[in-house]
């Protein structure tokens, strides 16, 4: 059986007006990819981070802190501060050195985005961030400029207050200032996001069936055995995994080329699903003709594949295409699947698990 939703049987609002459905499907897209980033970020784990550092505060010599940017009105003001420590506001050399990606902490108090670090001071500090294990080594150098620069701006941030600067404020302009950052990622990751938001209702919907026997780490070999106490842990760090297997002894796999492959209880792929969240109706035959050449190399392997298309912004001539194509088993609009209309989803969930369940 093929299913069409939105074919041309009549002009729908979004064929008339493509760049509405456009603006529906970025706004939306961009909710959920802000979400999921400030969750990869760990912004909200900084405060208690830095928390844990207070107890040896004492071991952090500040005697040296006019060498490392820090101007005397604003040192003096932090330092007198009843509740406020050094170590919460500036930037310490041999701090960022033993705790390299605490940086992402400094930079945003002092509402620098990773782009104007690398052009102020050539230090490219997106992968230093992002080392939670502390494998990356810091050099003296780099960890003296970086303090610098961070506490210039964190010094001009605290005159500007003219010494009413409180905690509460603090964390207020690391807020947002990662939201800054999500935000000029954004403009590079529709697709990329529209793929994320599929998965993540592929895994609530088997949650729901209660077929979800363990996901499945893109790194390593350590299978996670399904713990519903840990559901939505998995669904904000979904990038980390494969895939998952279910119950039924069949699994969903994500990648590209096909975005989502859906396998059999003996290892074939019985399903293919490609996600297309471009807005840009002028891209639509360019996004189909990717889908139809993934399609093409599925079927190519297992002529019995079912293929699935789910994608928006499609204009009127796209969609008569997809409607007379036979390699596509069915086509969902994501806009509609995405929004509040329960039967347009229903319809998109049960076609993908009917297809694990035979």
């Amino acid at each position: 059986m093929r299913v069409y939703l939105g074919k041309v049987t009549a002009m729908t609002l979004e064929e008339i007006n493509p760049l509405t459905e456009a603006h529906r499907l970025n706004y939306r897209l961009r909710s959920t990819f802000f979400y999921r980033k400030l969750k990869e970020y760990k912004t909200l784990s900084f405060r208690a981070r830095i928390d844990a550092l207070l107890p040896v505060k004492h071991l952090y010599s500040w005697e040296s802190w006019v060498n490392w940017g820090i101007g005397e009105e604003a040192f003096t003001y932090i330092n007198e501060h009843p509740s406020l420590q050094l170590i919460q506001v500036f930037c310490h050399p041999r701090l960022i050195r033993e705790h390299s990606s605490l940086i992402a902490y400094y930079r945003n108090i002092a509402a620098l985005s990773q782009k104007a670090v690398k052009y102020l001071v050539a230090v490219d500090v997106k992968n230093i961030e992002t080392d939670e294990e502390n494998k990356y080594s810091l050099a003296e150098d780099k960890a003296l400029v970086l303090s610098r620069l961070c506490n210039e701006h964190i010094s001009l941030i605290i005159d500007s207050a003219i010494e009413n600067l409180t905690e509460e404020e603090i964390y207020g302009i690391l807020l947002a200032s990662t939201g800054t950052q999500i935000d000029g990622s954004w403009r590079n990751a529709i697709g990329e996001e529209a793929e994320k938001v599929v998965q993540r209702l592929l895994i609530k919907e088997a949650k729901e069936r209660n077929i979800i026997a363990a996901f499945i780490p893109r790194k390593g070999m350590v299978i996670e055995v399904y713990n519903p106490d840990r559901i939505e842990e998995k669904l904000g760090n979904i990038e980390s995994y494969r895939g998952l297997m279910l119950s039924n002894h069949t699994s969903i796999l994500f990648s590209s080329e096909p975005d989502i492959s859906l396998l059999n209880n003996e290892g074939t792929t019985v399903g293919v699903i490609e996600v297309k969240g471009g807005t840009d109706p002028a891209g639509a035959l360019e996004r189909y003709g990717a889908a139809k050449k993934s399609f093409e190399e599925a079927f190519r392997k297992n002529p019995e594949v079912k293929s699935i298309l789910i994608a928006s912004c499609i204009t009127t001539e796209v969609n008569i295409r997809i409607h007379n194509d036979p390699i596509i088993s069915a086509y969902f609009n994501l806009t509609e699947v995405l929004s509040k209309d329960l039967e347009k989803y229903e319809q998109f969930v049960q076609e993908v698990f009917s297809i694990l369940e035979k």
